[in-house]
């Protein structure tokens, strides 16, 4: 074999490890990047199921404030009204004192 022929054949070969090496490590970073994908999407995932939890505690919260709220409203009004009836009866009281 001459000398070029023997260069030309471990160039081939070179060439032929050289995209066997690309080609395996092109599948293994699609592996570990597909593994990185998978454990932020988890993560996202699990912020968000966090987050959505909270939000419906919130929706309870308001519902429970708004809910007091209401009630005290009522509560204020009978004791408005508790007051006004309170006032005439003084008034009367003191119409009677004042004669």
């Amino acid at each position: 074999m001459d000398t070029i022929q023997i260069g030309l054949v471990f160039t081939i070969l070179g060439g032929i490890i050289g995209y066997a090496t690309f080609y395996m490590n092109s599948k293994k970073n699609t592996k570990q990047e597909t593994k990185e994908e998978t454990t932020v999407i988890t993560s996202i995932g699990t912020k968000l199921d966090l987050i959505s939890k909270n939000v419906d505690e919130i929706r309870l919260d308001n519902k429970d404030f708004n809910k007091s709220m209401h009630q005290l409203g009522e509560r204020i009004s009978a004791v408005e009204q508790s007051t006004k009836s309170a006032h005439h009866r003084i008034d009367s009281l003191e119409e009677l004192h004042r004669k």
